[in-house]
């Protein structure tokens, strides 16, 4: 319904609005926009897929807790790392100050160019790519690499020729919803004052007081996002990537220096990405902890927990049954159209998914009283169902992508085989589908889990009365430039989202033997 109504936006169309934005915001909101997409999509490819790689492929010092502790920059929203970074590194941060007083170095401002929004999205949205591509690479046969040695073939070529075309399918789901997530981002890209077609949406409505031209520039993020799914599975075409059980075996073992800069770079992009921010986090949050701490967290936490909990199991079950392979799905154009339609959601931002369903609502509940029945803007504005089903639309690509992306390696013999013994429909979901879509389910409901903890726009425009969350509290303390007091929420989202993925590390491990 959110993708309708901004559809029929353009039925009303702004002509002095538009003249105004073709004049003086589009052609750089195009070209921006670009940037921060081919900037952002290189780096998360590069930087998950050769971390993924490195942490099952290659035996190094410290691997084991450096697996786990690449998952932790999940727990901290983009905003977060965002006005972190700003108050370390701005002009009048003490990392500039120290370099001006005690180097002599000339200062810079990081908010020119596009380089420190990128490194910035970078560093938070790389466990996209990471965490799918981990999973597929645990399930390739070492067998195949290990002929591939023997044969003569460089590692590289090894990785290029064999792995890396086995764990595409994931690698494309990661990038995709980190392309996705930019593409809505409001909060990191207003911080660096860098201009995107989310900021215009935002000034569309907040300066120009315009809904329309506000659902219509959403419209086309909607378009983008459908040519970034349309391209991944036309350039796949009828590509099949199956995989093995999980191994645990390693076919690579770096000693010596080599180990300790492997270990080096690891570590690293674990410093910049959770370390050293969670520090600074820590620091303000310990100077503001006696002023800002008091009882109304706990209700905070509670509403919070309960949204994230509840929301990540609805969208994890529709998303298995949507993804659950079958005939009427290979063969129905018009079914995988539906399903495509139903994952666009998250390249809408969180406030037009929120304006789209309370306007559609609106509509609906004036045809009912039209045809002489009541009002039902009442029972659901300001309900937890429909912020559930804001985050269910929203999210929905999230869970989808990962457990496809688990579906796309179950070999066709195993249902063969299934169904020649007489197996019926549910004993073949069950026994068969449920276990090896397991690791994907798991690493959706985490994805899932924790955008929705981080989920801001909608959940302050959505929210029934009294259901503030730490998003919520984060934002309205950070607007207000109350770092150190933001930073007391902000410490709390971070332990919760940690709770979460040791929660689903715990299952993925226990998964993992089971298959």
């Amino acid at each position: 319904m959110p993708i309708f109504v901004v559809a029929l936006s353009w039925l009303f169309p702004q002509h002095e609005l538009w003249a105004h934005f073709s004049e003086t915001l589009l052609p750089g909101l195009i070209s921006s926009t670009a940037i921060l997409l081919i900037g952002v999509g290189a780096g998360v490819t590069l930087l998950g897929t050769v971390l993924a790689y490195l942490v099952v492929m290659v035996e190094f010092p410290g691997r084991k807790w450096l697996e786990w502790a690449l998952f932790l920059p999940f727990a901290i929203p983009a905003y977060v790392l965002a006005f972190v970074y700003l108050g370390v590194f701005d002009y009048s941060g003490y990392a500039q100050v120290w370099m001006r007083e005690i180097l002599g170095l000339p200062g810079f401002d990081i908010r020119a160019g596009s380089w420190a929004i990128i490194l910035t999205f970078v560093l938070v949205f790389y466990p996209y790519v990471y965490m799918m591509t981990r999973a597929s690479f645990k399930r390739q046969r070492i067998e195949m690499i290990e002929a591939g040695r023997l044969l003569g073939a460089h590692p590289w070529r090894v990785f290029w020729k064999i792995s890396l075309p086995l764990a595409r399918p994931a690698v494309a789901a990661g990038l995709l919803v980190t392309l996705m997530e930019t593409l809505a981002d409001f909060g990191v890209v207003s911080l660096f004052n860098y201009d995107t077609f989310t900021t215009a949406i935002y000034s569309a409505w907040g300066d120009f007081r315009s809904i329309e031209v506000a659902a219509q520039l959403a419209s086309l993020l909607v378009l983008v996002a459908f040519f970034l799914i349309y391209f991944e599975k036309k350039a796949r075409g009828q590509a099949k990537y199956y995989s093995a059980d999980v191994s645990s075996k390693r076919p690579y073992h770096a000693t010596g220096l080599i180990g300790w800069l492997v270990t080096l770079f690891v570590f690293g992009v674990f410093m910049l990405s959770f370390a050293m921010p969670m520090l600074q986090l820590i620091i303000w949050g310990l100077s503001a902890w006696t002023e800002e701490w008091s009882a109304k967290y706990l209700d905070l936490i509670t509403s919070t927990s309960v949204l994230t909990i509840s929301a990540a199991l609805i969208t994890v079950a529709i998303a298995t049954v949507l993804a659950l392979p079958g005939r009427c799905k290979q063969g129905s154009l018009w079914l995988k159209g539906v399903i495509r339609m139903a994952t666009l959601g998250y390249a809408l931002p969180g406030s037009v998914m929120a304006v789209g369903l309370l306007y559609g609502i609106n509509q609906i509940s004036e045809i009912n009283i039209y045809f002489g029945g009541e009002s039902i803007n009442h029972i659901i504005f300001g309900s937890i169902f429909l912020l559930l089903f804001a985050y269910v639309s929203r999210f929905m690509a999230i869970g989808y992508s990962s457990i496809d992306a688990s579906v796309q390696q179950i070999k066709p013999v195993f249902t063969q085989s299934a169904q020649l013994l007489g197996a019926s429909r549910l004993r073949l979901i069950w026994q068969v589908y449920l276990p090896m879509m397991t690791p994907g389910i798991l690493a959706g409901g985490l994805l899932v889990a924790v955008d929705v903890m981080k989920e801001l726009p909608a959940t302050y425009l959505l929210r029934p009365f009294g259901w503030d969350t730490l998003a919520i509290q984060t934002y309205e303390l950070s607007a207000e430039g109350l770092f150190e007091r933001a930073a007391v929420p902000a410490l709390i989202m971070v332990l919760f989202g940690a709770v979460l993925m040791s929660v689903f590390q715990l299952l993925d491990k226990k998964s993992s033997k089971g298959l």
